[in-house]
């Protein structure tokens, strides 16, 4: 048998559509990185990045833009810098409605739908080199510390919630959306942390993943319904399985909600607030005057 063919990387094919000199000798496998391949495109037509993110933009129905310190910067309001560098795109401005992100891969659906979820809004591409992207992030977001800005809280102190998840990026994500609704924030990055978490202090409520490292979700889960200290505490477990059957697993666990992860900020916001005035406790004075 044959070896399995290569699979090219799309931007050879822009390549070839355009007409470029060399683009019928590139062999660019589809896995090789972003700025890699791009300098192979370049080097082989001999073109500017700028000239190939104006190709790009044209074979997807997109603009190309140039990045430069006069963009929004207000922008990373909307996007963390975590999630910015993950995704390896940059905010250039936003509205009600719409965030437009500027990166040399506008194909990936799965970006779009993530950065959606996010950010509450619609989201739109532009076209810009890689360079110039991994630039741009590091402009925008070398003096926000990636941490979101402090909410200044209007009346009653807001709930206590305890975010625990293994990923970093969900904690920052979480604390993000709550903090800025006036919620007071801790985060756990393990369920051992957690549970030493609530032994220091008491919560509102929990935000759990389940698929950790050190400690599955469910067993901590029922160690906190376990312990005097954590009966009563909401739970609202955050997970990206599908699984049918888990939703009864949950609630027979001892889950008060959950939420599909990649989430919804505003709709995971309304979850954590329902749970709460469902619950009662410390924070309802707290809901009852900023819903």
């Amino acid at each position: 048998m044959g070896s399995e063919p290569v699979v090219q990387h799309w931007l050879v094919v822009v390549a070839r559509e355009a007409g470029l000199h060399g683009s019928r000798e590139l062999d660019i496998p589809s896995d090789v990185d972003m700025p890699a391949a791009w300098k192979a495109v370049c080097d082989a037509a001999g073109i500017s990045g700028d000239e190939l993110a104006t190709l790009v933009a044209g074979h997807y129905g997109m603009k190309a833009v140039a990045l430069g310190p006069d963009d929004d910067n207000l922008a990373p309001r909307i996007l963390p810098g975590p999630v910015a560098r993950r995704l390896r795109i940059v905010p250039v401005r936003y509205s009600d409605h719409t965030l437009t992100v500027a990166s040399s891969d506008p194909s990936r659906l799965d970006v779009e739908q993530e950065v959606a979820a996010l950010a509450g809004r619609n989201v739109r591409f532009v076209v810009a080199p890689p360079d110039a992207v991994d630039e741009a992030i590091r402009r925008m977001y070398r003096d926000s510390g990636d941490q979101p800005e402090p909410t200044t809280a209007v009346g009653p102190a807001g709930p206590r919630v305890l975010v625990v998840d293994d990923d970093a990026d969900t904690r920052f994500v979480f604390r993000r959306v709550l903090e800025q609704k006036g919620f007071e924030v801790a985060e756990a990055p393990d369920g051992p942390e957690a549970l030493h978490a609530l032994d220091e202090r008491p919560f509102d409520l929990i935000t759990l993943d389940l698929q950790m490292h050190k400690m599955h979700g469910l067993d901590v889960l029922k160690e906190v319904r376990r312990r005097a200290s954590g009966s009563d505490i909401p739970v609202v477990v955050a997970t990206g399985s599908q699984d049918p059957g888990l939703e009864m697993t949950l609630f027979e666990a001892g889950a008060d909600d959950y939420v599909i992860k990649p989430v919804d900020p505003q709709r995971f916001v309304l979850r954590i607030q329902a749970v709460l005035r469902r619950r009662g406790g410390s924070g309802s004075t707290f809901l009852a005057g900023n819903l």
